[in-house]
């Protein structure tokens, strides 16, 4: 028997700790970092077979169909491409639930989930939410299960994108409003919100030396990069629909390129919004802005 090769034609029956070390053994060339390696084939494990710490505790003799190490096969190929794991499993954890990712979105990063949180815990109900640029619905959603007497919308320029978020929302039973559209170039309905939120594309084209394969190879770059000569592109945009569109009082929260944070603090300000705060995240970097609109201005 031999799960690792292509011509495995039965059932396996396999202790667990046994089948994680084959499997770590085939993509240790790949991945020579052990800690590393044995985390990401757990979680393959935890995903195809529902095994818990419990389970390798006890050494659990997994019994194996040929679909599932078929699955398992591709899954460490897969891995050996560097291809990120949230889109082998085609899952991950934001905010302790599970959602749907695909190529055609960005998968959700600790850093963004700090903020979400963090902002859960800082505001008073809003009464209603917009998510720019939304990927995989995750910052919409969440907020929705937080606030569910709020009413959320959330935008995006890619249809596939629209439709993993869309599914996320159904899957956690609630109800998100998804409109395609693009933030750079299309008018916003005549509605106020009292939340605006962003995680919008901010790393600049000159920033790909220091990203990892991984990233750079895989991830969507429309949700990724902004020209080197317009860095603050998204930014202008959005503080510039905000200042129209946000409710008197209402709050504005935008991830940012932390080599950015002071010149978007100077924006919010020329747009005339009041308690601009920058935070840092876990790592000690400025990672979101938050910023309150107390006075209307058109324009």
């Amino acid at each position: 028997m031999n799960l690792l090769s292509n011509s495995a034609t039965s059932v396996v029956a396999i202790p667990l700790r046994t089948l994680s070390d084959l499997l770590c053994q085939a993509l240790t060339l790949a991945i020579p970092n052990q800690l590393e390696c044995r985390a990401m084939i757990q979680q393959l494990l935890n995903a195809y077979l529902q095994v818990d710490a419990t389970d390798y505790m006890l050494n659990t003799l997994c019994t194996i169909p040929l679909a599932i190490q078929k699955k398992l096969l591709d899954a460490v190929s897969r891995l050996q491409k560097h291809e990120p794991i949230q889109y082998v499993i085609g899952a991950t954890y934001f905010a302790g639930n599970l959602f749907k990712v695909t190529p055609a979105v960005l998968i959700p990063r600790p850093e963004t989930e700090e903020w979400v949180t963090f902002l859960m815990h800082h505001l008073t109900h809003p009464t209603s939410i917009l998510d720019i640029g939304t990927g995989s619905g995750c910052i919409a959603i969440t907020l929705k299960q937080r606030f569910p007497q709020a009413a959320v919308e959330a935008i995006d320029i890619s249809k596939e994108a629209l439709a993993v978020a869309a599914y996320n929302a159904t899957q956690l039973g609630v109800a998100v409003r998804f409109i395609e559209a693009d933030m750079l170039t299309e008018s916003f309905p005549l509605s106020n919100w009292s939340l605006i939120v962003s995680n919008p594309p901010y790393v600049r084209m000159q920033e790909q030396s220091l990203m990892h394969a991984n990233v750079l190879d895989y991830e969507p770059h429309l949700a990724l990069f902004v020209d080197d000569a317009d860095p603050l592109l998204f930014y202008r945009r959005i503080i510039q629909l905000a200042a129209r569109h946000l409710s008197l009082n209402g709050t504005l929260c935008l991830e940012i390129n932390e080599a950015l944070g002071e010149k978007i603090v100077d924006l919010l300000h020329r747009a005339n919004f009041k308690q601009v705060c920058l935070y840092k995240d876990i790592h000690q970097k400025e990672r979101w802005v938050m910023a309150v609109l107390e006075d209307k201005h058109d324009g």
